[in-house]
This record gives C-alpha cells, structure tokens and sequence, in this order.
C-alpha cells in the first residue's frame, strides 16, 4: 500500500512541475510584454526602440533570475521525488505528470522561437551595432536557459514513460514481424 501512496504523490509532483512551471515564468502576458514584438521594435521612432530595447534588455536580464531560480527549484523537488521513489514503482499512472511535462516543453519551445524571432529582427534593423551588444547576450542567455529547460523536461518525461512502461502489465504476446503486429493491432 506504502508503493500506491508514493506513486499518487509523486505523479501530483510531477503534474504540478509540469503545469506550474510555464505558468512561473511566464512575461508575455504581462503589459510590457506588447512592447517587445518585432514589429513594435523594428518599427518605431528611433527613441521609442532605443527605449523598448532598453527595457527589452532589462526584462530579460529579470527573467533570465527568475526562470533560473523557479526552474532550478522545481526540478530539485521533481528529482527527488523521482529518486524517492521505491523501485517498481509506478510514478505516473494516469500519464497526468507526462503531459505536464509535455506541454511545458511546448512552451518554452514557443518562447525559444519568440526570441529568435526578436533577435532576428534586431539583427535585420541594424544588429549590436545599432541596438548595442547587451540585449543580444541576455536574448541569447534566456533563449539558452529555456532549451536547457526543454532538454530537462524531455530528460524527466522520458525517465517516467521509460519506468511506467517497463513496469505496466503485459498482454504476453511476442510478434515476430511488423506485419504480425499490424496485423494484431488491426483484429483488435
């Protein structure tokens, strides 16, 4: 009984990290956060972008600290979860934590993508030169920091679907072609 309570709390922890941790994090909600499209950078009185990216260099400078800090946080509470968790274990049973975890990659895949867009269109309306070299460095550390955050959420949602699969009950049968499978899955 002892191994049912352990798998219920680790797949609440599990599904909380996941669907917390976007939700942490997130600035593009945030009222400022209109001021940072590429359109609204790239196309405004030369004061108004020297302004944005001034704030645009600053904003990421504050949320590069505060993914740092709420991502490390979680994923020390998720890997001791995990590691306190007793072998044969089930950690996931409903595939709740999974896609949590799942749909938080999705989200800081989007904001990868958000902040190449910036860059790139700070780069084609006059690079560091013209926007200077500081807000390059933070759109590149926040953008490395969320691929880091991506690559970790992929690492835990494997490491669960790895576990709860080897451990999830068998039907017994073997196949010993790809047809032969096909053709089980098509009589089911």
């Amino acid at each position: 009984m002892g191994s049912v309570e352990t798998a219920a709390s680790a797949t609440d922890v599990i599904r909380n990290v996941g669907r917390l941790l976007p939700w942490l994090v997130r600035a593009s909600d945030e009222p400022d956060g209109r001021r940072y499209t590429c359109i609204r950078l790239t196309q405004a009185s030369s004061h108004e972008t020297r302004a944005a990216v001034d704030a645009l260099r600053s904003n990421l400078r504050e949320r590069y600290d505060a993914v740092t800090n709420v991502a490390s946080r979680m994923m020390d509470k998720l890997q001791a979860e995990i590691e306190s968790t007793p072998p044969g274990t089930i950690m996931d049973p409903e595939g709740a934590g999974v896609q949590a975890l799942e749909e938080a990659e999705e989200y800081f895949r989007i904001e990868c993508g958000k902040l190449g867009d910036i860059r790139d269109a700070l780069e084609r309306s006059g690079g560091s030169e013209a926007h200077g070299k500081a807000v390059f460095d933070q759109l590149d550390r926040v953008r490395s920091l969320f691929t880091t955050v991506v690559a970790w959420s992929q690492e835990m949602r494997w490491l669960l679907l790895i576990n709860d699969g080897t451990l999830a009950p068998t039907t017994g049968r073997t196949f010993t072609s790809g047809a032969a499978l096909v053709s089980a899955l098509d009589d089911s």
